[in-house]
């Protein structure tokens, strides 16, 4: 799939919507992607129903032929199920978002080694008698090991 493509459909929340409910939820009828959408663009448990059918109408008239069209999605008209198909994992990477107040794990990852080194420096001169060489290689690698570990976990459930 072309850089083009993947930004087509990325470009436009309801269809990364589809997205993130296919992939958390699994297969789903439109009515329930239509309803899921409409409460988290309106951010209330029980929508309006025009925006209900606002975001119904959009996604049979617009979207899901889109994504459709590029491999991304199947949809079982005579079931009405939207499934993901293989081709979807090409936006994983796309699709990692950092909340706002958050900083990007790369960012993280290199405060956490400028941390490593600026303190293996300072022991290694001796600036810092109270923590050993041996204390601080243990306390960074645990750093380290929980990091990944979050991160692994924070994408997983993207």
């Amino acid at each position: 799939m072309s850089k083009s493509d993947i930004f087509g459909i990325l470009q436009n929340d309801r269809r990364r919507y589809v997205l993130e409910i296919l992939r958390s939820k699994g297969n789903q009828s439109v009515r329930s992607l239509s309803e899921e959408i409409a409460r988290l663009e309106s951010g209330e448990d029980d929508p309006k129903s025009t925006l209900r059918k606002s975001v119904y109408v959009s996604l049979l008239q617009t979207h899901i032929p889109k994504m459709e069209s590029l491999g991304v999605i199947n949809y079982n008209r005579e079931n009405d199920f939207v499934e993901l198909l293989p081709a979807a994992s090409t936006f994983d990477i796309y699709m990692e978002t950092v909340p706002k107040g958050d900083i990007p794990w790369c960012q993280f990852y290199v405060g956490l080694s400028t941390l490593a080194f600026v303190g293996s420096v300072s022991i290694s001169a001796d600036l810092f008698t109270w923590v050993s060489s041996k204390q601080w290689m243990l306390l960074t690698s645990s750093l380290f090991m929980v990091s990944s570990l979050a991160h692994m976990r924070h994408v997983r459930k993207l």
